[in-house]
């Protein structure tokens, strides 16, 4: 993808230090001064809540709490959950705040199926939705973003291999009695490097 830098972070990325990041680097994307990017990393163990939700308590059973000025309500990161968050030019792009969502849901759903998970969107709830073990929906993918002088940033996570107990003190995204699952749960794949390689593979969807 022309102008665009991947970044891939091998250590887990404090959250204050990745906002502080992707701000900064807005004003360099919309002139020009760098390139577009989209970054892969992992948080720590917190939870995040968006701008319409801010949650008063600094932590949920000794996790930290993060209000931040995404778009979405309360949910978690951390160790094996892929994060990729985006630095887009919209406009530069040819896309709208609707297209690149849309483009970035059918991104999660088509990356899935190269793994055999059959994953699919739900009326009126952003995010990206399978069946668990027992059948019943779960959602395994989650969008929150932003939009600044034109600059698209923030972006999804992906569980993984992640530690989803940590979804019990919630109500995910806002939505009561939400299931979560993951990849390793369903396909018992630990390994995010193959699910990277196929998720680099399939950026292109987003911007088409």
């Amino acid at each position: 993808m022309k102008n665009i830098e991947i970044i891939e972070s091998k250590n887990i990325i404090d959250y204050n230090y990745a906002i502080n990041f992707m701000e900064n680097k807005i004003s360099q994307v919309k002139d020009n001064s760098c390139k577009e990017i989209i970054w892969f990393l992992e948080h720590p163990s917190i939870y995040t809540s968006g701008r319409g939700n801010p949650i008063k308590k600094d932590k949920i059973n000794k996790i930290p709490i993060y209000n931040t000025n995404r778009g979405g309500k309360l949910t978690w990161h951390g160790p094996g959950q892929r994060i990729i968050y985006f630095i887009i030019n919209l406009k530069r792009r040819g896309l709208d705040i609707r297209r690149f969502v849309n483009n970035i849901e059918q991104f999660i759903i088509s990356s899935l199926s190269n793994l055999d998970i059959k994953a699919y969107k739900k009326k009126k709830i952003v995010g990206i939705w399978t069946l668990d073990k027992d059948k019943n929906d779960a959602k395994i993918g989650s969008l929150g973003l932003r939009v600044s002088n034109g600059i698209i940033y923030h972006g999804l996570s992906i569980n993984v291999s992640c530690d989803l107990s940590n979804f019990n003190n919630i109500d995910p995204c806002g939505i009561k009695n939400s299931r979560v699952t993951s990849i390793k749960s369903l396909k018992n794949i630990n390994s995010k490097n193959i699910v990277d390689e196929i998720l680099k593979k399939n950026l292109n969807i987003i911007f088409s």
